[in-house]
């Protein structure tokens, strides 16, 4: 076999051939290479003919078959020699090597060596690409149980050593920031100076304070005050002037990400400096990073549809996309979590009154990663919400609900409650105009069923995928119009007559226009209702439809105002302004607005059936109470402070009515709600 060389390295090597098996040392090879009187780098230009000669015999230092070195002595040529049958060329091959033997062992050793990198480059590939054992719950252990409202759309946060939630109803019976031990045990609140903790937005990255909302949450997408609290306890302080409806820091800590209406905002952890991230078609929610910090997940609501989805972006603001475009198994997708490792990804859905915890795989490969499509982890009998994994990523937390209310008649005379309608969960209700009949909701499955006054004659007149709410009777008791808040579609009001039938559409509107608050006129020809969506989806308005004709007219100046209830003798109309800050009251005949009464937050309204009140809920200061506007005089009374009266942590169960004798009615919260801890294997 015939090698190129060199002129230096081939000098090298015919010195070494004329004393195979010596050791020949560095000097020796100098003066083979340079006269005495060069001036030359000797040690580097020996060094690089060595490697050279090594590089053109397939030679190796570290496992040599032709050159061993010998530190700091020399080298030795160690491979087995025999004589040139060709005399005339001694001179210029005085010896050859026996390569047909070493240049076996050679190549064989190539081979063996790229088998073995292939072998292990194809387990490399496999063991990146292996699809990751999806998890599955061995053990349900209750954590807390303390029996206070804690509202799934509050997802809690944790150090690994404890649990913090808001538990209570902040809007209602007043609420405050609880712990409680990731074993299990008794709750306590952590002291702080916070009048209305709303919702814990994010814990820290180094487990110090908390990151939460502050004070009534108002607007389309409830932004409040950013604010933050020392753990285990200190002085609270705001971040900045920051209004925002969800927020977390930064994986470093030194920023905070936070939403503004539709944009995506960062900022320093001072609220300095903000800028926008992006822009989403809805109002982002429960930002959570990545474990290596190169994604942001969160999901977005759209109130209009009562909908909503987990999406995704590069920590950047880049690549902003709905992580699941195609999923068809839930239109209402929330509260997403990455486990500690990044391999996993626990999230909420829906399905009308079903709901499920389900896990999104990543799958690893030398070429990137991939999400597998989303596996169902757990689902009933408990409705469990909220995924937060423990620290160790063997246990998933989560809120167990089993809804159930109790209708509650509240005498305003005897100051006095008693059940009503016993061993049925419903609410909203509403009665015939000859006091006979009762249409209710039942809860949580949210149908509509028909029943005498004492309870005989029951007919359930919705079905799924129908979630029925607000049930409102004809003057003539023929027909029921009610709301249909399916999760995946805009709000639509629907009517059906009270001896059962197909619902139908009250109006011809668009598929992105939602409808709310039907209210009968006194004549039951036409229904005033409000509606928003449509190519300005952030406008609502009251309207009112003629339903022989099914011409629809705008309230004059209804503009922003809602929740629209026509008085009994349909003189007047009374309606909340969009931020809930005021009651507001249409006179027909003169078409004026005016301003009834101002609050902090204030909801519903109802007329008694003889006209001379208006009920209404107002929440402020961490409680809620209901108050009445006397008419004509306009004169504001209390009526119940709801201060000691559980209510769900549902915008649903958050209802007043009245009996036809003027009884207020309530909706109590009869329902277990706690914190669990899923524990986890992986197979």
């Amino acid at each position: 076999m015939k090698l190129r060389l060199q002129d230096q390295p081939y000098r090298v090597l015919v010195k070494l051939l004329e004393h195979p098996g010596e050791i020949i040392s560095r000097e020796q090879l100098r003066t083979t290479l340079w006269q005495q009187d060069t001036f030359v780098d000797f040690e580097n230009g020996l060094n690089t003919a060595i490697k050279r000669l090594r590089e053109t015999l397939g030679d190796s230092a570290d496992n040599p078959l032709f050159i061993e070195t010998l530190p700091k002595r020399g080298y030795k040529f160690i491979a087995p020699l025999q004589a040139a049958e060709n005399q005339e060329n001694k001179i210029r091959e005085p010896v050859r090597a026996q390569r047909p033997r070493t240049g076996k062992i050679y190549l064989k050793r190539i081979c063996l060596s790229l088998l073995a990198a292939a072998l292990l480059l194809t387990g490399v590939a496999l063991w990146y690409s292996r699809p990751p054992r999806l998890p599955v719950v061995t053990n349900v252990v209750q954590i807390t149980n303390d029996q206070k409202a804690k509202s799934p759309m509050n997802p809690f946060v944790t150090d690994g050593a404890n649990l913090y939630f808001i538990e209570g109803m902040p809007w209602t019976s007043g609420g405050g920031i609880a712990q409680v031990t990731s074993v299990g045990g008794e709750t306590t609140w952590i002291t702080t100076a916070l009048r209305e903790p709303l919702a814990i937005y994010a814990i820290s990255p180094d487990r110090s304070k908390l990151l939460l909302v502050n004070g009534r949450a108002a607007g389309s997408d409830l932004a409040g005050e950013l604010w933050v609290q020392p753990l285990p306890a200190g002085t609270p302080y705001p971040v900045a002037n920051i209004i925002a409806s969800s927020a977390s820091w930064t994986p470093e800590g030194k920023h905070i990400i936070y939403a503004d209406g539709h944009a995506i905002m960062i900022a320093n952890d001072d609220g300095s400096q903000p800028h926008q991230l992006a822009d989403v078609p809805g109002i982002p929610r429960a930002f959570r990073y990545s474990p290596d910090g190169r994604k942001v997940r969160f999901y977005i609501t759209h109130p209009d549809a009562d909908s909503a989805s987990i999406w995704e972006m590069d920590a950047d603001g880049k690549n902003v996309h709905p992580l699941l475009p195609d999923w068809k198994e839930s239109a209402y997708q929330c509260c997403g979590n990455w486990s500690p490792d990044g391999i996993y990804y626990y999230f909420q859905a829906a399905r009308g009154s079903a709901q499920s915890i389900w896990v999104l795989p990543v799958r690893h490969s030398l070429f990137g990663s991939h999400s597998l499509p989303p596996t169902r982890l757990a689902t009933g009998p408990l409705r469990f919400s909220s995924p937060v994994p423990s620290s160790d990523g063997k246990k998933l937390f989560v809120i167990g609900e089993n809804l159930r209310v109790e209708l509650m008649r509240y005498d305003l005379k005897a100051h006095r409650f008693d059940s009503y309608l016993h061993g049925i969960s419903a609410g909203p209700i509403d009665f015939s105009a000859d006091g006979k009949w009762i249409a209710y909701i039942s809860y949580p499955d949210m149908t509509l069923w028909r029943c005498r006054i004492d309870g005989s004659d029951k007919m359930q007149l919705t079905f799924p995928p129908v979630r029925a709410y607000e049930p409102r009777w004809s003057p003539d008791g023929f027909t029921i119009a009610f709301m249909d808040v399916q999760l995946s579609r805009p709000w639509k009001i629907r009517l059906i007559p009270s001896s059962g039938g197909t619902p139908e559409p009250l109006v011809r509107s668009g598929p992105e226009q939602s409808e709310d608050d039907p209210t009968w006129a006194q004549d039951g020809k036409s229904i005033v209702f409000a509606a928003s969506g449509g190519p300005d989806r952030d406008t609502v308005a009251i309207f009112r439809v003629e339903l022989k004709t099914g011409k629809v007219f705008p309230i004059p100046g209804s503009g922003g105002f809602f929740s629209p209830r026509v008085s009994p003798d349909g003189r007047y109309l009374s309606a909340l302004n969009q931020n809930q800050t005021q009651l507001m009251l249409y006179d027909f005949r003169t078409n004026r607005w005016s301003s009834l009464t101002e609050g902090e937050l204030i909801g519903l309204n109802e007329w008694s059936r003889d006209g001379k009140y208006i009920y209404f809920r107002e929440s402020g200061g961490g409680t809620a109470e209901v108050l009445r506007i006397r008419m004509p005089g306009r004169a504001v009374e209390p009526v119940l402070s709801l201060k000691d009266f559980p209510q769900p942590a549902d915008m649903f169960a958050a209802w007043i009515g009245l009996t036809p004798d003027g009884s207020l009615l309530l909706m109590r919260d009869r329902s277990v709600q706690e914190i669990y801890a899923l524990d986890l294997r992986f197979h």
